[in-house]
C-alpha cells in the first residue's frame, strides 16, 4: 500500500479533486457523514429530512418518529426500538421505499449496546423482510447496507457485492465505491484498493476526503504510520486541506501501537492547522488504545476533553463499546469523567447504563456483583446494587436476583413483596411448578408472606393450568402459604374466570370468611358471566358468616376487616351491585335467594334497588325488600336451611302440646298462650289466629299494646280489616298516648284498596295524617309504591293521581321518581301519551322530578312528534342537566331504531360523552339480549373520536356469542379492522376463547399475558354460550347456519339449507336469505336464485330483493344484453299497469346498471324501456338510469332524461348519488344533483335541503369552510328554510366559521 500511496501516478487525479471537492460538497455530504464524527448528528437529521417527503403510513410514523428522536436525544437507539419497527414491516405491507431505508441506516453504530455480531444479523433479517415484501430498493438502499456493514466490521466481498449490483441492474455510484475503498483499506487490501481508486479514475467521479481518510486509515491501523503520513504530503499537493477526521484517523492508529508521543504529535499538528479535534475524536483515540491492550495509558489522553455539549452521550455510547469487548476497566475510567449533574436524584441513579448493560452481556452473577461493588465503592454508581437488582428482575434472572436480594439486605435496604412478581412471572411462563413454589418458600423464610395480590396475579393463574382448584391449595400450603388465605384468593380467581360454581365449592368446604372489598367486585362479575344466583347466594353466606370460637382464625389478609357494623352495608352493597348485573326481571331471584339465607340489607340498598328497578318494580319485590331491611331478620347458619322461625323458637304445634299438658296439671299458662299467639302469627295461620283470639277474649285473656299493635299489622296484611279495627280500638282504650306507627296505618289502608273500599281508604289516610314527612322509612315507601301500582295496572288514572295526592297532602312520604311512577304508567297503558305528559310536566315543577322520562321519550319517538319531545328534554335538562338529558335522547333514538337522531345528537359541538351511562346501558342491552340496540348504538357513533367505543364492541361481542353467533362475532373483529379500531385485549380474549369452544381457527394472536390468566376458560365459557338446543331449529339458528355457510364459500349447501327451513315452515330473517342471495348474484349462480323464487311468495321475494339479485346475477354471467332484450319485449307488450309493473321488476338496479351503462345499444334499449314506463306515470326506472348516467360521467344524456321525465317528478330518489360522491372524493356529482334539483318545483324543499346539508359536511371535512358558507348562502337564497338544512350541520358550520375568529351572520340556530 505504501507503493500505491508514495507513486505519483493519481498526483494529478488529486489535484482535479480539489476544486471538484467544493463543488460537489453537498452531494458528498452521507459520505463525509459516515466518516466525520463531527457530521454524525447533521447526518441523523436525514431521519427527518427523508420521512418528510415520504407518504407517511398511521402505524409507522409513531415508531420512526421515536427513532429519530432517540437519536437526536442520545445519539444512539435500543435493539427493541428496531424490533418494534420490524415487527410492524412483518405485519403489514405499507412500508415505502424512503422508510425503510431509514430501518436500514439504524443497525450499525446507532445500537452501540448490541455487539456488531448482532447488529448485522439484525440488517440482514430487515433485508430479507424487506425483500420479501417485495419493497422497491434502489443503490441507496445497498449503500446504506455497505454502511452498515462497514460500521460492523462484516467480512464480506466487494466484488460479489458489485456482482449482486449489477444482476439487480443497478448501477454503483460514487458513494458505492468510497464504501467499498473504506471495505479493502479496513482490511489492508492495498490491490482492492487500487482497483477501486483505477474505476473510479475510469468514470471521471472525483476522489474527496473520504476516499483519502481510508487510505490513512488503511496504513495507520495496519501498523503503517509514516504510510498513512504521506497521504497527508498528496492530500496538502493535490490542494485538499485535511479536516479533524483525517487527524483523528492518523492518531487511532498510533494509539493501537501504544504510541502516546506520536498521539500527541498528530493532535498537537491538527491544531496548528486549526484542525478542532472534538470529544468524540478523543474518545476514539482512547478507544484504541485500549482495544491496542494499553488501558494503562488511557488517562494520558484526559486532559484533552473538552467536555462540551453531548459529551456524556457520547462518553455513553463508547462504555457500551468497550464492555461489549471487555474492556471494563477503561470503562470505569472513562466514566470518571462525565460531569455530576446538579439534581441529586439525577446523581443517585447515574450510571444504570453501565450496570444493565453488563446483565445484557450475561456476566455471571459473582461478577456482576464485585463490578457492583466496586462502582459503588468509588462512588460512581451510588445505587449499583439496587440498579442490577432492577434488571436481573426485568430480565427475570432468578439466580442473579436472589444473590442479589441478599446483598440488598446486607447494605440495609428493604425487599418488598413486589420484587418477586417478575421471577414468578418467568417460573410461570417457563411452567416451573416447583420453581414457582421454592420462590413462595424463599419468601416465607425471608419474613416476606405471599399477600393476595401475589397468589391472585403471579402464582394461582400459573397454578391452576394442569391442577384443579384444591389442589392448588394443598401445593400452597405446602409452600408455607396458610390455607384461608390460600382459599379465599383460589376462590377469587375462580371468581375472576367466571368459575362461580367452583368458587362456591371452595367457599363451602374452607369457609374463608370477610374481605368484602376484596370478593364483591368479582363475585358479582362472576354472576353476570354465569346468571348462577345460587352460587353467589352461597359464597355470599359464607363471607359474612360469623367463625365459631374454635375455628382456626385468618391470621393473614389483604386490608383491615371491615367492622361488624358495617356488614350489613357491605352485603347490601354487594347484593344492589348483583340486582345491576342481570337482567331487572331476575331481581326477585336473587332477593328470594338472599332472603332464604338471612342476609340483611341496609335501609339505603334497599331504597337504592327500588329507584334503579323504577318500571319495572313490582310488589314481590318490594316485599322482599322490606323483608331483607328489616331489623328482625336473622341469618341462617351455614350448615343448615332457613326456616321461617327462629332456631330456638318453638312451632305453634309444639306449644300446643305443651299447654294442653300444663292445663291437665292446673298449671297457669298466660305466658305461653302469648307465644302461642306470637307463633300462630310468625307461621301466618290466620284461622289460627283469629280462633285463638276468640278463645281469649271469651277467657277474659289481656294482651298487652305491644302483641295488639302485631296482631293490628298481620290482620291487615291479612285483609281482616274489621277485626284489626277492633284491636285498633282496644289498643287506643288501653292506652290513649300510643300512637300507631306509619307503616302500620299504611298497611291499614293498604288493605281497605285491596279489598276495594276505595273511598274509605282514602278517608282513613286523611283522618291518620302526619305533621311532617321527615325520616319516612323505605318500608312505608315501598308500601306506598305497592298501592300505586296496583291502581296503575288497573289503568285508572284518576284513583293513581288521587291517591298520590292524598299520600303527599297528608305527609305519608316524601315526593320521588318512585311515588310518581305509578301516575305516568297509567296513563301510558291507556295510550294517553298527552295526558301522562301533562303530568310529568306537573312533577317537574312542583316537585323537580321526572318519572318515567324514558319510557315518555321513547313513546314521542315512535309518534314522531319532534315538537313534544323537545320540550320534553328541554323540561327534564332543567333537573338533571343538558348532558344527562342528551344521553337520554341517544338511548331512546337508538332502542326505537332512529340511529341518525341519535348520531346528530352525538355530534354535538361541545358534548362531552358520559361513558358510565353508556357503559350501563350496553351492559343492560348485554343483559337482555338486545343485539339490535348495541348495533344501533355502534353505527350512531361511527368516526366520532371523542367516544370510546372499544366497550361497545365488546358489549356487542358478548351477546353475539351468547346467541351462539359465531359469524357476527368474528364480523366484527373484521369490523375493527376497517374502522381502524384497535381491539382491545378483553375483546381479542373473549372471542379467541369462543372461536375455540366452538372448534373455529383463530385469525389472531390472543393476547398471552391474558391468555395465561383465562387459560382455562374454555369449560365455562362453553357452558355459558351454548344455549339448550330446541327440538326443532330455531329462525335465528338457521339464519346463524345460512350466514356460516354463505362466509365459509359453501353457497349451493346454503342454499340447500334455506330451500329445507322453507319447506319445513321456517322462514330466515330477510337480511340473511338477502345475504345468501348478493353473493349467490355476484358469483353468477342464476339456477341456485330462480330455484329459491319457485318456494317463496311475491311478497317474500320482494323482501329479499330477489328479482334484483336474479337480473345482477343474469349480468354477472354475460346474459345481460340478452335480459335487456327481453324485458324490452315485456314492457312493449304490456297493456295494463299491473302488467307493466310486474315486467320491471327485472330492471337492472345499481351494479347491473352500472355495468351496462358504457355499453351505448344497452342504453339505448334501457332509456326506451324507462320512458315507456314514465308514459305511463312510473319514473324509477328513469330515476335509476339518470342517477347511474351522472356517476359514469355522461351529463347531457343524464340532462337529456332529466329535462324529459324527471324534472316535474313529485318524487326523485338520489341517495346511491350522495354514497358514490363521498367514496369517489368528487364533490361535483352532489352539485350536479342539486342544479337538477333546483328546476324541479314540484319537489318539497327538504329534499334540496339534504343534498345541500350533505355537500356542506363534504366541505367541512375538508376542512374547505369558505365553500360550506358559500354553499350555505346559496341554499338561502333558493328559498331552503333552515329547518330544511340538517342542524348538525349547520352547528359544525357555525363552530367552524366561529373558531376562525369571525361571526355566524347567517341565522340564529
Amino acid at each position: 500500500m505504501s507503493s500505491l500511496l508514495r507513486s505519483t501516478k493519481f498526483v494529478r487525479y488529486f489535484t482535479g479533486a480539489a476544486r471538484t471537492l467544493i463543488l460537489n460538497s453537498v452531494k458528498t455530504a452521507e459520505a463525509s457523514a459516515f466518516l466525520n464524527s463531527k457530521a454524525l448528528s447533521a447526518a441523523n437529521n436525514v431521519f427527518v429530512r427523508d420521512y418528510a417527503t415520504t407518504k407517511k403510513t398511521e402505524s409507522l410514523d409513531p415508531l420512526l418518529q421515536k427513532l429519530d428522536s432517540e437519536v437526536r436525544r442520545y445519539g444512539r437507539i435500543t435493539k427493541r426500538d428496531i424490533d418494534e419497527v420490524l415487527d410492524e414491516i412483518q405485519s403489514k405491507n405499507d412500508i415505502t421505499s424512503s422508510q425503510s431505508l431509514l430501518v436500514i441506516r439504524c443497525c450499525g453504530e446507532l445500537v452501540p449496546e448490541e455487539l456488531p455480531e448482532q447488529r448485522t444479523l439484525l440488517v440482514q433479517k430487515i433485508w430479507s423482510v424487506l425483500t420479501e415484501r417485495g419493497i422497491a430498493m434502489d443503490i441507496s438502499h445497498y449503500n446504506a447496507l455497505l454502511r452498515v456493514y462497514i460500521e460492523n466490521q462484516h467480512p464480506f466481498s466487494p466484488a460479489q457485492f458489485l456482482t449482486e449490483l449489477e444482476n439487480k441492474g443497478l448501477q454503483p455510484n460514487r458513494v458505492t465505491y468510497q464504501r467499498l475503498m473504506w471495505r479493502y483499506c479496513q482490511e489492508g487490501d492495498v490491490e482492492g484498493a487500487t482497483k477501486v481508486l483505477e474505476k473510479m479514475r475510469e468514470l471521471s467521479m472525483p476522489v474527496s476526503e473520504p476516499v483519502l481518510n481510508a487510505l490513512v486509515m488503511g496504513h495507520a491501523f495496519h501498523g503503517d504510520t509514516e504510510g498513512a503520513k504521506a497521504v497527508l504530503e498528496t492530500m496538502a499537493g493535490a490542494g485538499l486541506q485535511p479536516s479533524n477526521r483525517t487527524y483523528t484517523l492518523l492518531a487511532c492508529g498510533y494509539a493501537k501501537q501504544g504510541d502516546i508521543e506520536g498521539v500527541e504529535g498528530i493532535l498537537q499538528l491538527a491544531n496548528e492547522k486549526d484542525a478542532y479535534i472534538t470529544d468524540k475524536d478523543i474518545l476514539d483515540i482512547i478507544e484504541h488504545l485500549a482495544i491496542g491492550g494499553h488501558e494503562d495509558k488511557v488517562e494520558n489522553l484526559f486532559k484533552h476533553l473538552q467536555k462540551s455539549i453531548g459529551y456524556n452521550q457520547d462518553v455513553c455510547n463508547l462504555i457500551l463499546r468497550l464492555l461489549n469487548k471487555g474492556l471494563d476497566e477503561t470503562a470505569k475510567k472513562i466514566f470518571a469523567t462525565m460531569p455530576k449533574s446538579s439534581h441529586f436524584e439525577d446523581n443517585l441513579f447515574k450510571g444504570a447504563f453501565f450496570v444493565k448493560h453488563l446483565l445484557r452481556l450475561n456476566r455471571s452473577p459473582d461478577s456482576i456483583i464485585k463490578t457492583c461493588k466496586d462502582l459503588t465503592h468509588e462512588g460512581l454508581v451510588p445505587n449499583a446494587i439496587y440498579i442490577a437488582t432492577e434488571g436481573a428482575l426485568q430480565s427475570g434472572n432468578c439466580e442473579l436476583a436472589q444473590k442479589l436480594f441478599k446483598e440488598l439486605v446486607n447494605e440495609g435496604k428493604e425487599v418488598r413483596q413486589h420484587y418477586y412478581w417478575p421471577l414468578l412471572v418467568k417460573k410461570g411462563k417457563e411452567k416451573d411448578e416447583e420453581g414457582l413454589l421454592q420462590i413462595l418458600r424463599d419468601m416465607s423464610t425471608n419474613n416476606i408472606p405471599a399477600s393476595g395480590e401475589t397468589l391472585r396475579d403471579y402464582v394461582i393463574p400459573y397454578l391452576t393450568t394442569n391442577s384443579n382448584a384444591k389442589s392448588v391449595i394443598v401445593k400452597l400450603q405446602i409452600a408455607n402459604v396458610p390455607v384461608i388465605h390460600a382459599a379465599r384468593n383460589v376462590m377469587i380467581h375462580l371468581l375472576e374466570l367466571g368459575r362461580i360454581n367452583e368458587a362456591s365449592e371452595i367457599a363451602l368446604q374452607y369457609r374463608p370468611r370477610g374481605q368484602y372489598n376484596l370478593v364483591g367486585r368479582p363475585l358479582v362479575n362472576a354472576l353476570y358471566k354465569s346468571k348462577d344466583i345460587n352460587s353467589f347466594i352461597n359464597i355470599l353466606h359464607v363471607i359474612s358468616s360469623k367463625p365459631p370460637l374454635q375455628s382456626e382464625q385468618d391470621s393473614t389478609t389483604d386490608e383491615a376487616q371491615n367492622d361488624s357494623k358495617n356488614e350489613i352495608r357491605d352485603i347490601g352493597r354487594i347484593i344492589k351491585s348483583a340486582v345491576k348485573s342481570l337482567p331487572k326481571n331476575e331481581s326477585e331471584g336473587i332477593l328470594e335467594a338472599a332472603y332464604a339465607k338471612g342476609l340483611s340489607i341496609d335501609i339505603e340498598t334497599a331504597e337504592g334497588i327500588q329507584q334503579y328497578l323504577g318500571e319495572n318494580m313490582t310488589t314481590k319485590v318490594s316485599q322482599l325488600l322490606s323483608e331483607l331491611s328489616s331489623s328482625q331478620l336473622e341469618p341462617v347458619p351455614i350448615e343448615s336451611p332457613r326456616r321461617t322461625e327462629q332456631a330456638n323458637d318453638r312451632s305453634a304445634l309444639e306449644i300446643e302440646s305443651i299447654i294442653a299438658r300444663l292445663k291437665e296439671k292446673g298449671t297457669n299458662v298466660n305466658r305461653l298462650q302469648k307465644q302461642l299467639l306470637c307463633a300462630y302469627i310468625n307461621e301466618k295461620n290466620i284461622e289460627k289466629v283469629k280462633s285463638f283470639l276468640s278463645e281469649l277474649r271469651l277467657s277474659n285473656f289481656e294482651l298487652n299494646t305491644a302483641i295488639l299493635a302485631q296482631l293490628f299489622e298481620f290482620l291487615c296484611e291479612n285483609d281482616e280489616i274489621e277485626l284489626a279495627k277492633e284491636i285498633r280500638t282496644e289498643i287506643e282504650s288501653k292506652n290513649e298516648d300510643f300512637i300507631l306507627s306509619r307503616l302500620k296505618l299504611i298497611q291499614m289502608a293498604q288493605a281497605l284498596f285491596r279489598t276495594n273500599r276505595y273511598d274509605e281508604a282514602i278517608q282513613f289516610l286523611i283522618e291518620n295524617k302526619f305533621s311532617d314527612a321527615e325520616n319516612v322509612g323505605f318500608l312505608v315507601n315501598s308500601k306506598c309504591w305497592q298501592i300505586l301500582n296496583s291502581l296503575a295496572e288497573q289503568k285508572d288514572c284518576e284513583k293513581v293521581k288521587e291517591v298520590t295526592k292524598t299520600l303527599l297532602e297528608n305527609n305519608y312520604v316524601q315526593a320521588s321518581n318512585v311515588l310518581f311512577g305509578p301516575t305516568i304508567k297509567a296513563y301510558l297503558l291507556n295510550n294517553d301519551v298527552q295526558g301522562a305528559l301533562v303530568e310529568f310536566e306537573k312533577c317537574c315543577k312542583q316537585y323537580r322530578c321526572t318519572p318515567w322520562k324514558g319510557e315518555l321519550m321513547k313513546a314521542l319517538i315512535m309518534k314522531e312528534d319532534a315538537n313534544q319531545l323537545q320540550w320534553l328534554a328541554d323540561l327534564s335538562t332543567q333537573i338533571h342537566g343538558e348532558v344527562n338529558i342528551l344521553h337520554d335522547l341517544v338511548l331512546a333514538f337508538v332502542e326505537c331504531g332512529r340511529l341518525r337522531q341519535a348520531r346528530r345528537i352525538l355530534e354535538t359541538p361541545g358534548l362531552q360523552a358520559r361513558h358510565r351511562r353508556l357503559d350501563d346501558a350496553c351492559q343492560r342491552y348485554v343483559e337482555e339480549g338486545k343485539s339490535e340496540y348495541l348495533e344501533g348504538l355502534l353505527e350512531a357513533t361511527k368516526e366520532l373520536s371523542h367516544i370510546d367505543r372499544s366497550n361497545i364492541f365488546y358489549h356487542l361481542l358478548v351477546t353475539y356469542c351468547n346467541a351462539d353467533e359465531t359469524d357476527k362475532a368474528l364480523g366484527l373483529w373484521t369490523l375493527l379492522q376497517e374502522e381502524s379500531e384497535v381491539p382491545s385485549n378483553q375483546f381479542l380474549v373473549y372471542l379467541g376463547n369462543h372461536l375455540k369452544s366452538k372448534n373455529r381457527d383463530v385469525p389472531f394472536i390472543i393476547p398471552e399475558k391474558i391468555e395465561k390468566v383465562q387459560s382455562k376458560k374454555e369449560d365455562i365459557i362453553q357452558k355459558i354460550v351454548t344455549p339448550k338446543v330446541p327440538p326443532k331449529p330455531t329462525k335465528a339458528e338457521i339464519s346463524t347456519n345460512i350466514e356460516a355457510l354463505v362466509k365459509d364459500g359453501n353457497l349451493a349447501q346454503a342454499m340447500d339449507v334455506l330451500l329445507k327451513s322453507i319447506e319445513v315452515g321456517t322462514m330466515p330473517k330477510s337480511n340473511v336469505v338477502k345475504y345468501l342471495l348478493k353473493n349467490l348474484a355476484e358469483e353468477g349462480n342464476v339456477e341456485k336464485i330462480q330455484q329459491l323464487g319457485k318456494n317463496i311468495s311475491e311478497n317474500t321475494k320482494r323482501k329479499v330483493t330477489y328479482d334484483d339479485k336474479l337480473t345482477l346475477a343474469i349480468f354477472r354471467r354475460g346474459a345481460g344484453g340478452q335480459h335487456i332484450d327481453n324485458l324490452l319485449e315485456s314492457v312493449e307488450a304490456a297493456n295494463i299497469r299491473e302488467d307493466l309493473e310486474i315486467a320491471l321488476r327485472k330492471f337492472p338496479r345499481s351494479s347491473a346498471l352500472a355495468n351496462l351503462v358504457n355499453d351505448t345499444e344497452l342504453v339505448q334499449k334501457c332509456t326506451k324501456i324507462a320512458e315507456i314506463a314514465a308514459s305511463k306515470g312510473i319514473t324509477t326506472p328513469v330515476n335509476l338510469l339518470w342517477m347511474e348516467l351522472i356517476l359514469a360521467g355522461k351529463d347531457e344524456e343524464a340532462r337529456d332524461l332529466w329535462n324529459k321525465w324527471l324534472i316535474t317528478a313529485p318524487v326523485i330518489v338520489f341517495r346511491r348519488l350522495l354514497q358514490e360522491s363521498f367514496v369517489k372524493n368528487e364533490p361535483e356529482i352532489i352539485m350536479k344533483l342539486i342544479n337538477a334539483l333546483k328546476t324541479n318545483k314540484t319537489l318539497p324543499t327538504r329534499s334540496l335541503g339534504n343534498a345541500y346539508s350533505r355537500l356542506m359536511n363534504y366541505y367541512l371535512l375538508n376542512n374547505n369552510i369558505a365553500a360550506a358558507e358559500a354553499l350555505l348562502s346559496d341554499a338561502i337564497q333558493q328559498g331552503v328554510p333552515k329547518e330544511h338544512i340538517n342542524k348538525s350541520s349547520l352547528l359544525r358550520l357555525k363552530s367552524a366559521i366561529e373558531a376562525t375568529g369571525k361571526e355566524f351572520k347567517q341565522f340564529e340556530i
